[in-house]
């Protein structure tokens, strides 16, 4: 929990000295500085970085920070961030499986007796392949306090995923196979009941990417919920976690399973130095009192094992 705030604080002075640093630069003589094109700085933070190999598995990712002088737009510049170093070598790791080889008695040894039984209603899906109905990160519509209708960027307090796409975990690991990637490998497994409703999600992490998969299930129907890696950061103990922009721009929310759709709440939101909660914008000093309150903990995590056979 600790190390989570530090990250958090710490990207936040990163943007900060990086604004300050380019704006003094860009103070110098008639207010303009010339910068490299876009594909030269690409090209320079590859080598840097070491990062040039694994570009398009997507773990780079860019973020444009623009400065304004007065009326006149005057610098653009584009920074590219990776989201893991470890994720160069992903398909190397040890600590990744496939899904039909998780040794599943090693799960059991490290889980509570409670997550192991949430843990296995899911096995009809990791080790039968049976479907379940999948809604995607853009399948999604944001309402207002008063339940309206807004855009994505307008500071909703709920947004709705709706479960569309029909899938399996066999074509569901196989998504990235045309781009050379043969399968999706599963990084950690947690057990969890995000909403309190008694029925607890499995939440499957994976690479390339990395992805978050929360499955949930509802009688003998099963329902998932992709989220990218910045979109699902920080799972707390009371079901709150980080969605992230960028290191100014952080939403602090909730998800629950609701008539067939998932529902995200967002509790608290820091937009470049505004702040919101439940869609009202408040001071710093109240904001980050009532922030502070969601940091209960993290939800244990478990690295999946290996059969002998893989």
């Amino acid at each position: 929990m600790e190390m989570d705030k530090i990250r958090y604080r710490s990207l936040a002075l990163m943007v900060m000295l990086m604004v300050c640093v380019l704006s003094g630069c860009a103070a110098e003589g008639d207010g303009k500085m010339q910068i490299q094109q876009t594909e030269e700085m690409r090209q320079t933070q590859e080598q840097k970085s070491g990062y040039a190999e694994t570009q398009e598995s997507g773990e780079l990712q860019s973020e444009t920070v623009i400065l304004t002088n007065e009326s006149e737009t005057f610098l653009e510049v584009e920074t590219l961030t990776a989201i893991e170093t470890e994720e160069t070598t992903f398909m190397e790791s040890d600590d990744l499986v496939k899904v039909l080889g998780i040794d599943y008695d090693s799960l059991q040894d490290r889980m509570t007796d409670e997550e192991w039984e949430g843990f296995l209603q899911y096995l009809p899906i990791l080790k039968e392949n049976v479907s379940f109905y999948c809604a995607d990160v853009g399948e999604r519509v944001c309402f207002d306090k008063d339940g309206e209708p807004v855009g994505i960027d307008d500071h909703g307090t709920l947004i709705r995923y709706t479960s569309q796409r029909v899938t399996d975990m066999a074509h569901y690991v196989k998504e990235f196979e045309e781009d050379g990637i043969e399968e999706r490998l599963i990084r950690e497994v947690r057990v969890f009941d995000l909403d309190g409703d008694g029925v607890q999600e499995l939440i499957l992490e994976s690479v390339p990417g990395p992805m978050f998969l929360i499955l949930h299930r509802e009688k003998e129907e099963f329902y998932g919920w992709e989220q990218g890696y910045r979109g699902f950061e920080a799972l707390q103990t009371n079901g709150v976690y980080i969605g992230s922009g960028g290191a100014g721009a952080n939403s602090w929310m909730t998800i629950r399973f609701e008539d067939g759709n998932w529902v995200e709440q967002v509790l608290a939101e820091e937009d470049w130095a505004a702040y919101y909660l439940h869609g009202e914008a408040v001071e710093e000093d109240e904001f980050l009192k009532q922030v502070d309150e969601y940091w209960t903990g993290d939800v244990m995590g478990y690295s999946p094992t290996r059969t002998k056979d893989q």
